[in-house]
């Protein structure tokens, strides 16, 4: 099909997008895109980087091809995107069906970004009939979607269980109350992690209020390597709500209500959550009402009311954990977010006071949680979200669950979020008993064993440290890192004298760190996937044995395994922490007595508080020893150097090669390499005299002083390192010999009548003078002259 004519922009049309509330790249961005006869749609960050991904997939593509990757994607040809999704099965790493079907919606978009019109019904629908049939058949792609893991209330109370009791993933007591409260919300809300926890949020610091101390959340624009020139024609997103994109104190609204059935007042909350997915920037979210629990671990309004009087969010300045009324939160802690992140201070952590929580933190906690509880497959936030979405499609209405999961249509629940578990059929169908209890143990995740590995042992990780391209990499390394001793110094001292060199050490050093992450990545998904593959296997093999040892075997053996696997509750740091943990799981938890069930409120009230303040110290036991091997590698390293280098002159039983023999007897020390001594001993030492240690070298050992000078041009740039000047090869002689005298003679004469003897037949050979002259600093002096 022949490329579409675009419509040229009016001229005389106002320009909104040249106002000076935008800046300047975006601008220049947006008046490209208008060059082209349209304005982009102000896309949403997740989904500017959906089409990301696929624009730096297309840009190679025509790179590889050597066409314009403009023309390329408007001529709406089909062959064309055919072939990209050929060359993108060939070039990147394997993919499920649903990831090419999402390339092509984002590639779609990306299209429109060109063109005011979408890709024509035709084209679509080719590319369609394409993916579904052509391609998965001739590239084997499996067509099975993603899997759709959900919860249980008895998982997610020993989600809250192992939190609280067992784990200590976090230092920060207030990490830890934050956590327990988007799990909390999570469950009850079913509500998606990025309305709770921004990605990749930064301050703004321009449009920072003075008066009111408040802040926008901006997000936080990622790094980019040096040297890129990939420049993305994506625009960028113009936020219309400064608000940051979380739960804020203006969004809830804390009250109590008079009991219905008698007996005191019962304390609730409205929680209002923004920003869902599908609908218009600023307009009205999904309010969730929420009240308290006689169960402490299950008490969203305990989280609410501790973090509150962490932030002084009360109006009333008189209210303490005893008595509280109602949340009124002061005018300039409206935009402040609930949910915020630790920051360094100078005496320990503190709560920032505008960040937000990082989405990684409270992700890598779940994935904590489950290697913890021994699950197969890790836990997520969308598990909470699946949930709640079959929990509120069994008990409200259609209209009802699209409100609360903030979705348009059925389409969607169906395909990511409905249950592919289908139980009770035998008592509907065949009429059979009801088996409510096996089949909700069935819902379960099966594929849990509390005795899993957590980490990689000591045997494996010494075989991750002795790989081949480790050991390489570190080989490198170390000879890098000599190298730059040897010249310099000091690793950091050549950072300004040799930079290529240190730059040349540093990718070693990323590219060795990389390296033993995947290694390690790697060996913990084998370690576990063989775990829990011959899981099954155990399992029957003992319960053969005991079934051949003892045939009478009772099958009350098996029910005191989990009694057994349950691990002793650990020693706390702090009394507020063990003082929870008893509240929440103690044998009292479960009473319901008036006044001690207040006194009992009131007091978990206070340690939450106090724990929102606390912090551990660091718990980092004794590392492993990445570099165990290298302080032999390089004594084996410097043993061969001083093999080959050494003379057969010298006698190492009278002079010693590792102590310095000027250095008085009682102040003597060892040196463990041959550069740390010379670098003694020219620091310490011949530094202090340089005129004297080259008179002497050059009229009783017959010294080539202008061989020596490359030796003290380096030393005298290690004392210039703070300094940009550099001295030159060229003149390394003369400044090497200003200022010195032999025996009254100037400089230039002594160069000269070293020159002048070394012409005349009656001078000792030159050979004879190269004997004489230490073999490592000639070999030295030789290569910088070549330099």
């Amino acid at each position: 099909m022949g490329k579409r004519a675009l419509p040229a922009a009016d001229a005389e049309e106002h320009q909104h997008w040249t106002r000076p509330i935008l800046c300047d790249e975006t601008r220049a961005r947006l008046e490209h895109f208008r060059s082209f006869g349209h304005l982009p749609p102000n896309f949403k960050p997740k989904t500017l980087q959906g089409i990301a991904v696929v624009e730096r997939y297309w840009r190679r593509y025509c790179d590889h091809l050597g066409v314009n990757y403009v023309e390329h994607l408007t001529t709406e040809d089909p062959p064309v995107y055919m072939s990209f999704f050929d060359w993108m099965y060939e070039s990147s790493k394997k993919k499920k069906l649903q990831s090419y079907d999402e390339y092509w919606r984002r590639l779609n978009q990306y299209f429109t970004l060109f063109t005011r019109h979408p890709m024509s019904n035709h084209v679509h629908q080719q590319i369609r009939r394409f993916l579904e049939h052509v391609f998965p058949a001739e590239r084997e792609i499996s067509r099975r979607a993603k899997s759709k893991h959900t919860l249980t209330i008895e998982e997610y109370g020993l989600f809250q269980r192992y939190l609280w009791k067992y784990s200590f993933y976090f230092r920060c007591g207030n990490m830890l109350v934050q956590q327990s409260t988007i799990m909390l919300w999570s469950s009850i809300t079913g509500t998606r992690p990025g309305v709770l926890l921004p990605d990749n949020c930064s301050p703004d610091a321009s449009s920072r209020n003075d008066e009111d101390q408040q802040i926008t959340i901006a997000p936080k624009p990622k790094r980019r390597k040096p040297n890129q020139t990939f420049v993305s024609d994506l625009p960028e997103y113009v936020s219309i709500d400064p608000s940051p994109k979380t739960v804020c104190w203006e969004d809830i609204e804390l009250f109590y209500l008079r009991n219905p059935e008698g007996g005191r007042d019962v304390p609730c909350a409205i929680i209002t959550f923004r920003n869902l997915k599908g609908r218009p920037e600023g307009s009205d979210g999904t309010r969730f009402f929420m009240h308290c629990d006689y169960l402490l671990t299950y008490c969203p309004i305990l989280h609410i009311v501790a973090m509150a009087f962490r932030d002084g969010a009360f109006e009333n300045e008189r209210l303490t954990p005893e008595l509280f009324w109602r949340l009124r939160v002061p005018k300039h802690k409206l935009k402040l977010p609930v949910l915020r992140r630790m920051k360094q201070a100078p005496y320990g952590y503190e709560v920032d006071q505008f960040l937000p929580m990082k989405y990684d933190s409270s992700n890598s906690a779940l994935k904590h949680i489950g290697e913890g509880l021994g699950y197969e497959d890790l836990p997520t936030h969308y598990n909470f979200r699946r949930w709640a979405a079959n929990a509120v499609n069994r008990n409200y209405t259609e209209a009802e669950r699209m409100r609360v999961l903030g979705q348009s249509g059925n389409r969607v629940f169906e395909k990511h979020y409905q249950s592919d578990f289908i139980g009770g059929l035998q008592h509907v169908v065949l009429v059979r008993p009801s088996q409510t209890a096996l089949c909700n143990e069935a819902r379960k995740c099966r594929n849990r064993d509390p005795l899993a590995p957590k980490a990689l042992s000591g045997e494996q990780l010494k075989v991750v440290r002795g790989d081949s391209r480790i050991l390489q990499l570190r080989q490198e390394r170390i000879e890098l890192k000599n190298e730059m001793r040897l010249l310099a110094g000091t690793v950091e001292a050549a950072r300004d004298l040799y930079p290529e060199l240190h730059q040349k050490h540093d990718r070693v050093c990323k590219r060795m760190h990389s390296e033993r992450k995947r290694l390690l990545r790697e060996a913990k998904e084998k370690m576990r996937e063989d775990y829990y593959d011959s899981i099954p296997i155990i399992e029957v093999d003992k319960q053969i044995d005991q079934l051949l040892d003892n045939p009478g075997v009772d099958s009350s053996d098996g029910e005191n395994d989990d009694d057994d696997s349950d691990p002793p509750p650990p020693k706390y740091v702090f009394q507020e922490r063990a003082r929870l943990v008893d509240a929440f799981y103690g044998p009292d938890a479960d009473t319901l007595d008036g006044e001690q069930d207040i006194g009992r409120r009131i007091q978990v009230t206070k340690d939450m508080i106090a724990l929102c303040g606390l912090w551990e110290p660091t718990r980092r036991g004794k590392r492993f020893d990445w570099n165990k091997d290298n302080e032999d590698m390089v004594d084996n390293v410097m043993k061969t150097k001083q093999e080959q280098d050494s003379s057969p002159c010298l006698d190492e039983t009278k002079c010693p090669t590792d102590v310095c023999i000027i250095c008085p007897k009682l102040h003597r020390r060892r040196f463990q390499r041959m550069d740390s001594l010379r670098r003694h001993l020219i620091n310490q030492h011949l530094s202090h005299l340089p005129e004297a240690f080259l008179n002497h070298i050059a009229t009783v050992h017959d010294y080539d002083v202008k061989i020596g000078s490359h030796f003290f041009e380096r030393f005298c740039r290690t004392q210039q390192i703070g300094g940009n000047r550099r001295p030159s090869t060229e003149d390394s002689s003369a400044e090497s010999l200003e200022g010195l005298s032999i025996d009254g003679i100037a400089p230039s004469t002594t160069v000269t009548a070293m020159t002048d003897s070394e012409s005349t037949p009656s001078s000792p050979p030159y050979i004879d003078i190269l004997e004489r002259i230490d073999p490592i600093i000639l070999k030295e002096g030789n290569a910088e002259s070549k330099g």
